[in-house]
C-alpha cells in the first residue's frame, strides 16, 4: 500500500463531489510527497503531447482512437496539463499500490512542465504540435519554451513532429528517431507570405533567409534554404488532398477521412493522431471510422443558423497570435458579407497581468479585404482591440465597441447584415451562443 496514493484517492472522491477533481487531489498529494510520480507503476506504452496549441484536441482524439480499438486508456482529460492534473489522472486509474490499471497512458503536457513529467515518467512517443508566440507573461520568448522541452527529451523517445514547421527541426539536435507529418501543396496553399510576424525567418543551420515553394500557414509549408542543404524533410504522413466543403482530407494518397471541423489546425491535429495510431500499428480502417465519427466540439467550433444568417463561432486561445491568425484565415476564405465579433471576459485565469502585446502579433490586416460589414469589439479590452484593428487599416466607421455580449448580440440582430463570425475566447463562447439563439444567460 502507498499511503500518499490512498490519500490522493480519498481527495479525488471529495474533489469529484466538489467539482474540483481535475487537479486538487494531485496538488495535495504532491505537498505530501513531491516525488509521487516515481511511485506509480506505469504501463510500457506512454504517449505525451506538448506544444503551444493543439495538445488537448490531439490527446482527446488519440484517447478515443485507442479506446475504440480495445485499449484501456489513462488520459488527463479533465483539462489540467500541469503536474498536479497529471498526478490526479494517475491516482484515479491506479490501485492503492500505484499500479496503473490501463494498457496505455496518453498525457497532455504543458510545454513548460515537460521537465518535471519526463524525469519521472518514461515517455515512449512524444508529439510536439508547434512552438510559437504564446502567453508572453508566463512563457517569455518561444526560444525559452524550446529549451525547456529540448532538455526534457531523452534519446529513447520517438518524436512525432510537424515537418512543415522549420522551427521544430531544431529538435533534430537530439538524434532521436523522428517521424514527420505535414500537408502537401493544395488549393488553399499560397506562394507569397501573408503574415508579418513569423516565428522563424532564417535557416537554423546557416542563418540565411528561408525561401518557400508554398505556404500552408505562417511559417508552415515547403521551405528551403538557398544557401545550404536545409529544407523540408521527407514527410512520412502527409495530407495530399483537402476538401473543406465536405470536411474530407486524404492521407498519403490512399486514406480518406472526415475531419471534425474544417480549420487548418484541426487537419494538423488529426494528421498527428492518425500518424501515432499507425506507428502503434492500429487498424487503419477503424481509425478512419473513429476520426470520421467524432462529433464537432461546439466549445471550439460551432455553426448554426440565425434568421437566415450563418453564425460561426471559433474558440481562440488568448495570448496566442497563431490561433487568431488561423481564425482570420478561415474567415477570409469566404466571400460573404461579414459581421465579426472579437473579445473575451478575461485574458488569463492563471495570472493578473493584462499584457496585450500579442494583439500586435495578430495580422488583422487580413480583414481589409474580407468584405466586412462591422467588426464588433466586446469586453474588458474592447478599446484596445478596436485600436489595433484601426491600425490595421480597417475603416473606423465599421468598428463598434460594446461592454457586454447582450448589447453586442442585440446590435448584431437589429443593426447589421451579413453572416456572423465570432472569434472569441472560451469564456465568451457559450454566453454568446446563448444570446444569439435567444436563451437567457447573464454570464457576459
Amino acid at each position: 500500500m502507498n499511503l500518499s496514493i490512498i490519500i490522493g484517492k480519498i481527495f479525488y472522491k471529495l474533489g469529484s463531489f466538489l467539482n474540483r477533481g481535475s487537479s486538487l487531489p494531485g496538488a495535495i498529494v504532491l505537498k505530501l510527497n513531491k516525488n509521487i510520480l516515481k511511485d506509480f507503476k506505469i504501463p510500457s506504452k506512454v504517449i505525451a503531447v506538448t506544444g503551444s496549441s493543439g495538445k488537448g484536441s490531439t490527446t482527446s482524439m488519440l484517447a478515443k482512437i485507442f479506446r475504440d480499438q480495445g485499449y484501456k486508456v489513462t488520459h488527463n482529460d479533465s483539462g489540467s496539463n500541469l503536474i498536479a492534473g497529471i498526478t490526479t489522472a494517475l491516482i484515479k486509474d491506479s490501485n492503492i499500490n500505484g499500479k496503473i490499471k490501463s494498457d496505455i497512458v496518453i498525457l497532455e503536457v504543458d510545454e513548460r512542465y515537460t521537465k518535471y513529467i519526463f524525469n519521472d515518467i518514461k515517455i515512449d512517443l512524444l508529439v510536439i504540435t508547434n512552438i510559437c508566440r504564446d502567453q508572453p507573461p508566463r512563457q517569455g520568448h518561444f526560444d525559452l519554451v524550446f529549451e525547456e522541452i529540448n532538455k526534457s527529451i531523452n534519446k529513447n523517445m520517438t518524436l512525432v513532429l510537424n515537418g512543415d514547421d522549420p522551427y521544430l527541426r531544431k529538435f533534430e539536435n537530439k538524434s532521436n528517431n523522428i517521424i514527420y507529418y505535414g500537408i502537401d501543396k493544395n488549393k488553399y496553399a499560397y506562394k507569397k507570405n501573408i503574415f508579418m510576424n513569423l516565428n522563424i525567418n532564417y535557416c537554423p543551420k546557416c542563418n540565411n533567409k528561408l525561401e518557400y515553394n508554398f505556404y500552408n500557414f505562417e511559417n508552415n509549408g515547403d521551405y528551403y534554404c538557398p544557401n545550404c542543404d536545409f529544407k523540408r524533410p521527407k514527410i512520412d504522413y502527409k495530407v495530399t488532398n483537402i476538401d473543406y466543403i465536405n470536411n474530407i482530407v486524404e492521407i498519403n494518397d490512399k486514406t480518406k477521412l472526415a475531419i471534425p471541423f474544417n480549420v487548418l489546425f484541426c487537419i494538423y491535429n488529426t494528421l498527428a493522431s492518425f500518424a501515432v495510431g499507425d506507428i502503434f500499428k492500429l487498424d487503419n480502417d477503424k481509425m478512419v471510422e473513429t476520426i470520421s465519427a467524432i462529433d464537432k466540439d461546439k466549445k471550439i467550433y460551432n455553426v448554426y443558423d440565425y434568421n437566415n444568417r450563418i453564425v460561426t463561432v471559433l474558440n481562440n486561445k488568448n495570448e496566442n497570435s497563431s490561433t487568431f491568425n488561423q481564425s482570420l484565415l478561415y474567415v477570409n476564405r469566404f466571400k460573404d458579407e461579414k459581421v465579426i465579433v472579437i473579445g473575451w471576459k478575461e485574458i488569463s485565469r492563471r495570472y493578473n497581468f493584462d499584457d496585450l502585446s500579442w494583439l500586435y502579433d495578430i495580422d488583422f490586416e487580413i480583414l481589409k479585404k474580407a468584405n466586412v460589414n462591422k467588426i464588433i469589439c466586446v469586453g474588458i479590452h474592447r478599446y484596445d482591440i478596436a485600436t489595433r484593428i484601426k491600425l490595421a487599416g480597417i475603416n473606423e466607421k465599421n468598428i463598434i465597441t460594446f461592454e457586454n455580449l447582450k448589447d453586442t448580440t442585440d446590435y448584431i440582430k437589429n443593426k447589421t447584415k451579413g453572416n456572423i463570425y465570432g472569434i472569441l475566447n472560451f469564456d465568451y463562447v457559450k454566453p454568446f451562443n446563448s444570446y444569439m439563439i435567444g436563451s437567457d444567460n447573464s454570464d457576459n
